[in-house]
C-alpha cells in the first residue's frame, strides 16, 4: 500500500500540462473587436488569428505542471497597432491593442 501511494504521488509530480489563453482583442480607443490580429505564443509553437469577433484561443506546449505550469507568453500584433506581450493572460481577458 506505501509503494502505491508513492507511486502515485510521484505521478502526479510528474504530469505533464499545459497553459492555454483565450480572450477577445479590442481596439483600445473604438472598444471594437480586432479581426485578424497574428496571435504567436512565443514560449511555444502555437499561433493563431482573432476572428471577427475578436477571439483567440492559443496554448503552450505540455510540459511539466507539478507544482508549477510553464508561464504562457503571447504576442498579439497587427498592421497599424502597437504591438503588444502578456504573460499568461487571464482566461476571456480583453486585450486593448493601441494604434499606432
Amino acid at each position: 500500500m506505501l509503494f502505491s501511494s508513492i507511486a502515485s504521488i510521484v505521478f502526479f509530480l510528474s504530469c505533464e500540462g499545459n497553459r492555454e489563453a483565450n480572450g477577445y482583442v479590442k481596439d483600445q480607443i473604438t472598444n471594437k473587436p480586432i479581426d485578424s490580429v497574428f496571435v504567436k505564443v512565443l514560449s511555444g509553437t502555437d499561433e493563431t488569428y482573432t476572428d471577427s469577433i475578436g477571439y483567440y484561443h492559443v496554448s503552450n506546449q505540455f510540459g511539466g505542471c507539478v507544482p508549477n505550469c510553464k508561464n504562457i507568453d503571447v504576442e498579439f500584433s497587427k498592421e497599424g497597432y502597437q504591438i503588444l506581450q502578456k504573460t499568461n493572460p487571464d482566461y476571456n481577458e480583453i486585450i486593448y491593442l493601441s494604434p499606432k
